[in-house]
């Protein structure tokens, strides 16, 4: 092949990568790494979100650019306790207001909760899975397409059975 001819080969995709994750520095730092990766959807579901800690401000000033750079962009968050939302993340609610139709969160359903699961999924090829193991607290895997698509149907079963969208503004302060 003349190394002066374009090639007419589409680029390979980049390989997978795990990367551990065995501390809260770190949990916080995949979290904006996770969401820097979505371009059109972000996933998380938690049993309260307050292992990714969404409320931090430069994590919802990342999701804020996320939900600005594209018309359909979405981010869907799935809890079986909203507490930690409606007492402990006021600047995520903030945020919700600000993109209602773009920040939908819900409550699952006691038929499928969230239980101990706890991963967020940016488009699909990126997992951050905070299941703990004896060697780490989570994972990180980016352009890993076949381990995301189970965890994105799983996600989206619960998300079909769970309760409407959490209000914007709670009721009777609106």
């Amino acid at each position: 092949m003349d190394p002066e001819q374009p090639s007419t080969e589409p680029p390979s995709p980049p390989a997978p990568q795990r990367t551990l994750i065995t501390s809260r520095a770190e949990t916080q730092a995949a979290v904006l790494r996770t969401i820097e990766a979505a371009t059109r959807r972000v996933l998380c579901l938690h049993s309260d979100l307050s292992i990714f800690d969404l409320s931090r401000t430069e994590v919802v000033d990342l999701l804020a650019k996320f939900l600005l750079a594209h018309r359909s962009a979405r981010a869907r968050l799935l809890v079986d306790d909203s507490i930690w939302l409606d007492t402990r993340a006021a600047r995520l609610r903030a945020l919700q207001h600000r993109f209602p139709l773009a920040l939908e969160m819900r409550v699952a359903s006691l038929d499928d909760p969230v239980g101990d699961d706890a991963m967020m999924i940016a488009d699909d090829a990126t997992v951050l899975n905070m299941q703990p193991t004896p060697q780490a607290r989570g994972d990180l895997w980016l352009n890993n397409k076949p381990h995301a698509q189970p965890l994105i149907a799983a996600f989206g079963r619960r998300w079909e059975a769970a309760s409407h969208n959490l209000p914007v503004v709670p009721l009777g302060l609106g």
